[in-house]
Protein backbone atom coordinates (compact mmCIF):
# COMPACT_ATOMS: atom_id res chain seq x y z
CA UNK A 1 0.00 0.00 0.00
CA UNK A 2 2.86 2.35 0.72
CA UNK A 3 4.45 1.54 -3.02
CA UNK A 4 1.07 2.68 -4.06
CA UNK A 5 0.88 6.23 -2.49
CA UNK A 6 4.49 6.84 -2.95
CA UNK A 7 3.72 6.01 -7.41
CA UNK A 8 0.68 8.29 -7.03
CA UNK A 9 2.51 11.49 -4.41
CA UNK A 10 5.39 11.18 -7.34
CA UNK A 11 3.16 11.32 -10.36
CA UNK A 12 4.11 14.67 -12.22
CA UNK A 13 1.31 17.20 -12.07
CA UNK A 14 1.27 20.26 -14.10
CA UNK A 15 -0.22 23.54 -12.93
CA UNK A 16 -2.53 25.59 -15.48
CA UNK A 17 -0.02 27.92 -16.50
CA UNK A 18 2.11 24.81 -17.38
CA UNK A 19 -1.21 23.48 -19.47
CA UNK A 20 -2.22 26.48 -20.86
CA UNK A 21 1.33 27.01 -22.79
CA UNK A 22 1.44 23.30 -23.63
CA UNK A 23 -1.56 23.45 -25.51
CA UNK A 24 -1.05 26.77 -27.17
CA UNK A 25 -4.42 28.40 -25.26
CA UNK A 26 -5.05 31.23 -22.41
CA UNK A 27 -5.46 30.17 -18.77
CA UNK A 28 -9.01 31.63 -19.31
CA UNK A 29 -9.90 29.07 -21.75
CA UNK A 30 -8.19 26.49 -19.91
CA UNK A 31 -10.05 27.13 -17.02
CA UNK A 32 -13.16 27.55 -18.91
CA UNK A 33 -12.77 23.93 -20.54
CA UNK A 34 -12.14 22.25 -17.33
CA UNK A 35 -15.39 24.02 -15.18
CA UNK A 36 -17.62 22.31 -19.11
CA UNK A 37 -15.48 19.22 -18.55
CA UNK A 38 -16.02 19.04 -14.81
CA UNK A 39 -19.72 19.94 -15.51
CA UNK A 40 -19.93 16.47 -17.06
CA UNK A 41 -18.32 14.46 -14.39
CA UNK A 42 -14.43 14.97 -15.08
CA UNK A 43 -12.95 14.74 -11.99
CA UNK A 44 -9.66 17.02 -11.90
CA UNK A 45 -6.82 16.93 -8.93
CA UNK A 46 -6.73 19.51 -6.58
CA UNK A 47 -3.65 21.33 -4.69
CA UNK A 48 -4.21 22.33 -0.65
CA UNK A 49 -5.25 25.70 -2.28
CA UNK A 50 -8.33 24.08 -3.98
CA UNK A 51 -6.22 25.35 -7.17
CA UNK A 52 -6.35 22.38 -10.43
CA UNK A 53 -3.56 20.26 -10.86
CA UNK A 54 -2.87 18.18 -14.14
CA UNK A 55 -1.78 14.71 -14.39
CA UNK A 56 -0.63 13.87 -17.97
CA UNK A 57 -4.23 12.08 -17.86
CA UNK A 58 -5.64 15.10 -17.94
CA UNK A 59 -3.85 16.80 -20.42
CA UNK A 60 -4.37 14.02 -22.42
CA UNK A 61 -7.91 14.48 -22.60
CA UNK A 62 -7.21 18.09 -22.76
CA UNK A 63 -5.70 17.40 -26.20
CA UNK A 64 -8.65 15.52 -27.29
CA UNK A 65 -10.76 18.02 -26.23
CA UNK A 66 -8.44 20.70 -28.61
CA UNK A 67 -8.80 18.46 -31.09
CA UNK A 68 -12.19 17.57 -31.27
CA UNK A 69 -13.38 21.23 -30.84
CA UNK A 70 -10.71 22.96 -33.19
CA UNK A 71 -9.51 20.44 -35.67
CA UNK A 72 -12.85 18.70 -36.02
CA UNK A 73 -15.20 21.32 -35.48
CA UNK A 74 -17.61 19.77 -32.67
CA UNK A 75 -19.32 21.71 -30.17
CA UNK A 76 -17.75 22.01 -26.81
CA UNK A 77 -20.41 20.56 -25.07
CA UNK A 78 -20.70 17.50 -27.16
CA UNK A 79 -16.74 17.04 -26.87
CA UNK A 80 -16.89 17.41 -22.86
CA UNK A 81 -19.14 14.94 -23.18
CA UNK A 82 -17.33 12.68 -25.33
CA UNK A 83 -13.98 13.12 -23.43
CA UNK A 84 -16.17 11.79 -19.88
CA UNK A 85 -17.42 8.54 -21.98
CA UNK A 86 -14.58 7.89 -23.11
CA UNK A 87 -12.79 8.19 -19.81
CA UNK A 88 -15.73 6.57 -17.88
CA UNK A 89 -13.98 3.11 -18.07
CA UNK A 90 -11.57 4.53 -15.47
CA UNK A 91 -13.16 4.84 -12.08
CA UNK A 92 -12.84 8.50 -10.95
CA UNK A 93 -11.99 9.26 -7.36
CA UNK A 94 -13.54 11.27 -4.90
CA UNK A 95 -11.11 11.23 -2.25
CA UNK A 96 -7.35 11.93 -1.30
CA UNK A 97 -7.37 8.06 -0.29
CA UNK A 98 -9.22 7.41 -3.52
CA UNK A 99 -6.51 8.93 -5.39
CA UNK A 100 -3.96 7.06 -3.21
CA UNK A 101 -5.28 3.91 -4.50
CA UNK A 102 -5.88 4.27 -7.95
CA UNK A 103 -3.39 2.79 -10.12
CA UNK A 104 -1.43 5.98 -12.28
CA UNK A 105 -2.05 5.22 -15.71
CA UNK A 106 0.48 6.37 -17.96
CA UNK A 107 -0.31 7.33 -21.67
CA UNK A 108 1.83 8.86 -24.72
CA UNK A 109 0.55 11.76 -26.90
CA UNK A 110 2.08 9.63 -29.75
CA UNK A 111 -0.40 6.42 -29.04
CA UNK A 112 -4.17 7.11 -30.08
CA UNK A 113 -6.55 4.19 -28.93
CA UNK A 114 -9.16 2.14 -31.02
CA UNK A 115 -12.12 4.36 -29.81
CA UNK A 116 -10.37 7.88 -31.22
CA UNK A 117 -9.50 6.22 -34.24
CA UNK A 118 -13.23 5.20 -34.78
CA UNK A 119 -14.04 8.31 -33.57
CA UNK A 120 -11.71 10.12 -36.23
CA UNK A 121 -13.12 7.04 -39.29
CA UNK A 122 -16.50 8.09 -38.53
CA UNK A 123 -15.76 11.98 -38.34
CA UNK A 124 -14.14 11.59 -41.91
CA UNK A 125 -17.16 9.94 -43.21
CA UNK A 126 -19.12 12.56 -42.24
CA UNK A 127 -16.51 15.58 -43.22
CA UNK A 128 -16.68 13.53 -46.73
CA UNK A 129 -20.31 13.14 -47.14
CA UNK A 130 -21.02 17.17 -46.02
CA UNK A 131 -18.22 17.77 -49.02
CA UNK A 132 -20.68 15.94 -51.17
CA UNK A 133 -23.18 17.59 -49.83
CA UNK A 134 -21.74 20.89 -50.17
CA UNK A 135 -21.14 20.19 -53.90
CA UNK A 136 -24.57 19.24 -55.05
CA UNK A 137 -25.59 22.41 -53.22
CA UNK A 138 -23.83 23.86 -55.24
CA UNK A 139 -24.55 22.63 -58.92
CA UNK A 140 -28.07 23.25 -57.41
CA UNK A 141 -27.44 26.67 -56.74
CA UNK A 142 -25.70 27.03 -60.38
CA UNK A 143 -28.75 25.45 -61.85
CA UNK A 144 -31.15 27.49 -59.98
CA UNK A 145 -29.18 30.55 -61.12
CA UNK A 146 -28.79 29.24 -64.88
CA UNK A 147 -32.81 29.02 -64.88
CA UNK A 148 -33.49 32.34 -63.55
CA UNK A 149 -31.05 33.85 -65.66
CA UNK A 150 -33.10 32.16 -68.70
CA UNK A 151 -36.33 33.66 -67.07
CA UNK A 152 -34.69 37.11 -66.70
CA UNK A 153 -33.96 37.14 -70.43
CA UNK A 154 -37.24 35.32 -71.38
CA UNK A 155 -38.97 38.25 -69.55
CA UNK A 156 -37.01 40.71 -71.34
CA UNK A 157 -37.48 39.66 -74.94
CA UNK A 158 -41.42 39.12 -73.99
CA UNK A 159 -41.41 42.61 -72.75
CA UNK A 160 -39.39 44.20 -75.82
CA UNK A 161 -41.38 42.15 -77.94
CA UNK A 162 -44.73 43.70 -76.52
CA UNK A 163 -43.22 47.23 -76.66
CA UNK A 164 -42.92 46.84 -80.50
CA UNK A 165 -46.33 45.80 -80.93
CA UNK A 166 -47.83 48.49 -78.81
CA UNK A 167 -45.25 50.56 -80.98
CA UNK A 168 -46.28 49.31 -84.27
CA UNK A 169 -50.09 49.18 -82.87
CA UNK A 170 -50.04 53.15 -82.06
CA UNK A 171 -48.29 53.51 -85.26
CA UNK A 172 -51.05 52.01 -87.24
CA UNK A 173 -53.44 54.33 -85.55
CA UNK A 174 -51.92 57.44 -86.06
CA UNK A 175 -51.32 56.52 -89.73
CA UNK A 176 -55.27 55.24 -89.81
CA UNK A 177 -56.06 58.98 -88.28
CA UNK A 178 -54.10 60.74 -90.93
CA UNK A 179 -55.71 58.79 -93.72
CA UNK A 180 -59.19 59.59 -92.49
CA UNK A 181 -58.74 63.30 -91.60
CA UNK A 182 -57.92 63.38 -95.27
CA UNK A 183 -60.86 61.88 -96.39
CA UNK A 184 -62.73 63.84 -94.28
CA UNK A 185 -60.99 66.98 -95.61
CA UNK A 186 -61.47 65.81 -99.23
CA UNK A 187 -65.16 65.90 -98.96
CA UNK A 188 -65.02 68.60 -97.43
CA UNK A 189 -63.87 70.80 -100.57
CA UNK A 190 -65.42 68.37 -102.34
CA UNK A 191 -69.03 69.48 -101.18
CA UNK A 192 -67.83 73.09 -101.21
CA UNK A 193 -67.35 72.72 -104.66
CA UNK A 194 -70.42 71.10 -105.81
CA UNK A 195 -72.37 73.47 -104.01
CA UNK A 196 -70.63 76.24 -106.42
Amino acid sequence: MGNVIELVARERTYSGREVADLLGIGASTLRKWSMLLESHGYWFLRDNQNRREYRQIDINALQRFYRLTKDQLVPQEEAAQMIVTHNSSEPAPRSEAAVALAPAPVLHPHVKDESIDRLDQKLHILASHMKEQDAAHQELLARVEKQEAYIRNSLKERDRRLTTAMNDIMDAKAQLAKIKDAERKTTIWQKLFRIQ
